[in-house]
């Protein structure tokens, strides 16, 4: 899968650019503030159906326009590959719409799934030890990109939850006639617990495995990552639907007491965790910053593997300025592992990239394409010496040692 070209028009601060991108690496380079994030932004609206830094869509219109406008092309199924065109229409005061091959849809789910898409930004790096909902937000963001029912269930669940609470935040008397509902809303939420909860476990021993994979590349298996699934349920319980479904709904039914006196659902998949160990500790208080950048950038290269087991080709990865971020080591880690996948990059200036064979530069300035060309290089070697790889690795994992004074605390809402 590879998007071929965008087209943007009154979006963000770019007023009207089409982008042609090549199959490989794409870099765009700018000076900050200059619309590189919002051609990625707009890529990636067809991937999530939202932007991924907007909070609403007004701010993707351009200043004193009315609506935005953005139109990909994009080829799919492997070998026998196929052209799309997704469109969205973002109207500053309405919903957005979205066309499939200029048919419009009635919901935006039913986009969700043809374009694929593995986003990465700096934000990305604190996954490790940033709440619990932010790595459930992860989970949710690559599981609706695999299967869009995942996204309908969210919304049902969303919704179930809200209404639950409305009666547990009743007064007494008030709530005494609503029983009976609260009753067939912890057991609708029970089910939902349990088939959303399958689900998710599902795809997080999918993400060990290849967690497990990228690092023992990273650190030559000089250290062990483990990703395990943290939530109300015990692993006898996933042996079936029906026997997860009735450990939520007892869960639920018997601490209704405890939930009155708050007010809220206390029970449930929105309480839900990642368990990120490394070499057996806790990677949010035992690991340094080094070791947490390592562990989310093998995070987000295992969602790209995970797609392609799915539906038998690459996602198309998107990488915000996350490379500045990275010591050289992870970055040229980066930039060998990417064969055979389409990366779109954005970075401040070129230079980083000196030791790729193959990419296509686009220059941004003031939302506009002022450069584009195709950069090859010959008799570039394909790896860096296996010594000098090495002793990069021994280096960076001295430096992640010393990191350990520098670990944040966790600020944790849940």
């Amino acid at each position: 899968m590879y998007c071929k070209k965008i087209k943007l028009q009154d979006f963000r601060n770019i007023e009207n650019e089409e982008i042609e991108f090549s199959d490989g690496i794409n870099v765009i380079y700018g000076e900050n503030a200059q619309g590189k994030t919002n051609i990625l932004e707009g890529i990636y609206l067809f991937a999530r159906g939202k932007s991924f830094r907007a909070f609403k869509d007004k701010e993707l219109v351009r200043f004193d326009k009315g609506c935005a406008y953005a139109i990909m092309d994009f080829e799919k199924n492997g070998i026998s590959k196929s052209q799309m065109t997704l469109g969205v229409e973002i109207p500053k005061y309405q919903n957005k719409r979205f066309y499939r091959n200029k048919v419009k849809v009635s919901k935006t789910s039913e986009i969700i799934g043809e374009f694929r898409s593995v986003l990465f930004c700096p934000s990305h790096l604190g996954i490790i030890k940033d709440s619990p909902s932010v790595r459930r937000r992860f989970l949710d963001v690559a599981i609706s990109q695999l299967r869009p029912i995942y996204i309908k269930m969210m919304n049902q669940y969303n919704h179930v939850v809200e209404s639950r609470n409305a009666i547990l935040k009743m007064d007494p008397k008030e709530r005494a006639g609503f029983v009976d509902m609260l009753e067939v809303y912890s057991s609708e939420l029970a089910y939902l617990c349990a088939d959303i909860a399958i689900m998710r476990e599902e795809y997080i021993k999918k993400l060990d495995s290849w967690v497990k994979v990228f690092f023992e590349e990273m650190t030559r298996g000089k250290e062990k990552p483990k990703i395990t699934y943290e939530n109300n349920a015990e692993e006898k319980d996933f042996e079936n639907r029906e026997l997860l479904k009735n450990k939520y709904f007892e869960l639920l039914k018997n601490n209704l007491e405890r939930e009155y006196k708050y007010g809220a659902t206390l029970y449930g998949i929105h309480k839900d965790d990642l368990k990120i160990e490394l070499n057996g500790k806790d990677a949010r208080f035992y690991s340094s910053q080094g070791q947490q950048r390592s562990l989310a950038l093998a995070m987000k290269m295992a969602e790209g593997e995970i797609s392609r087991e799915y539906s038998g080709e690459y996602p198309v990865f998107l990488f915000d300025d996350v490379l500045s971020e990275l010591d050289d080591t992870r970055k040229q880690f980066i930039l060998s592992s990417i064969d055979k996948r389409q990366v779109i990059i954005t970075a401040c200036d070129k230079s980083g990239f000196d030791k790729t064979k193959v990419a296509n530069f686009i220059e941004i300035k003031n939302g506009q394409r002022i450069e584009n060309y195709k950069f090859e290089k010959e008799n570039i070697e394909e790896n860096p010496q296996e010594e000098d790889y090495e002793k990069n690795i021994e280096e960076n994992i001295e430096d992640d040692e010393g990191d350990l004074d520098n670990i944040g605390s966790i600020d944790d809402e849940d």
